[in-house]
């Protein structure tokens, strides 16, 4: 029995990585339906949502940011204002307060939330941002660049 319990968890977890979820909204709330099968994956609680990147979505919920799994499971807590999707580096823009840095999927700071604005990491792994008035470009260590 316990093998079959096993393999049942195996085949749910295949399916979460390989569905394709769909963004979509329903009185005013956001979730997620398998794209397949019309059914909702990610319950319609969200005030509003991005589609999948890099494997987690960006929602919001009463105001604040935050990041979960294709299985609804919030992985990053909603606590920034405001915050982008990941791009292919592995890496999101969020701010807390008004300060703004990027953290990895795990939700760990990478670079230290200390810039005016930040958006993303363009294809050259560089991303602009804006400290005491002066916009620049950094790398993905948070080191000016040009």
């Amino acid at each position: 029995m316990a093998k079959r319990q096993t393999k049942e968890k195996s085949a749910t977890i295949l399916a979460s990585k390989t569905q394709k979820l769909v963004v979509s909204e329903n009185n005013g709330k956001w979730g997620f339906l398998d794209a397949a099968t019309g059914e909702t994956v990610v319950p319609f609680i969200y005030d509003c949502a991005h589609s999948f990147s890099v494997e987690l979505a960006l929602v919001r919920l009463n105001g604040w940011w935050g990041y979960i799994d294709k299985t609804g499971r919030e992985v990053i807590p909603c606590i920034y204002n405001p915050a982008w999707s990941f791009t292919k580096t592995g890496l999101a823009a969020v701010c807390i307060e008004g300060k703004c840095g990027f953290i990895d999927q795990a939700g760990e700071v990478v670079i230290p939330l200390i810039y005016d604005d930040a958006r993303y990491f363009n294809k050259d792994g560089k991303a602009k941002v804006k400290l005491n008035g002066e916009t620049f470009f950094i790398d993905l260590k948070g080191n000016r660049v040009e």
